[in-house]
């Protein structure tokens, strides 16, 4: 008898849990979510590997031009990798029709990895009375790659598979939290939002 009244309050008690957790508000849940996904708030999920080429020349109307041409062409690869901050999660809805948590994606960040110049396909055109490129001067310019590179983020397969993955894994956090009924909102972004994903040094 006793037997069965202990199986009895423990199935209780099994059904009061999840009414507990419906009965959070959402900045409670969020706080929660949060809580857990601090232990490694950016998950960099994507990887890609980028190439542009930049481009040096006097400005028409130089008088420097009187002296004969002076370009080159500094072609610079990088390493990016994309992911979410899960950590600056913001909007959390609860749908108490079916129960279900709602909750939006915060937007991707990219970061620049790692940079380098292909000094084999490094291209000049130097007219005989101008001074030749130093290795300072191409070091300079191949600074200017990386808002070549922001501005060839839109073309590249980074953000959609890095956001999708992020969703998986913040449902997953979810799940283990205890909340089954998960909705991950994924937005979508303009092309010129991208820039500001970059993470900047």
């Amino acid at each position: 008898m006793k037997k069965a009244g202990f199986i009895s309050i423990l199935a209780i008690c099994l059904l009061l849990v999840p009414s507990c957790r419906r009965g959070k508000d959402p900045e409670e849940i969020k706080a929660e979510i949060v809580r857990e996904v601090n232990l490694a708030p950016v998950l960099y999920t994507v990887k890609a590997k980028a190439q542009v080429i930049v481009t040096e020349q006097d400005e028409p109307g130089s008088f420097k031009r009187y002296f004969g041409d002076r370009v080159v062409l500094v072609p610079v690869s990088a390493t990016l990798k994309a992911g979410v901050d899960l950590s600056r999660i913001e909007t959390v809805i609860i749908d108490r029709s079916d129960n279900s948590i709602h909750i939006t994606l915060p937007p991707p960040v990219i970061e620049i990895e790692s940079t380098a110049i292909d000094n084999s396909r490094i291209v000049t055109e130097v007219a005989p009375f101008r001074y030749d490129f130093s290795e300072d001067e191409i070091a300079r310019i191949a600074l200017k790659g990386r808002d070549r590179i922001k501005e060839a983020l839109p073309q590249m397969d980074l953000v959609r598979p890095a956001q999708e993955e992020a969703a998986r894994m913040l449902a997953g956090i979810c799940e283990k939290l205890g909340y089954t009924n998960v909705v991950v909102d994924i937005p979508d972004y303009t092309v010129a939002q991208y820039g500001s994903f970059l993470k900047l040094d």
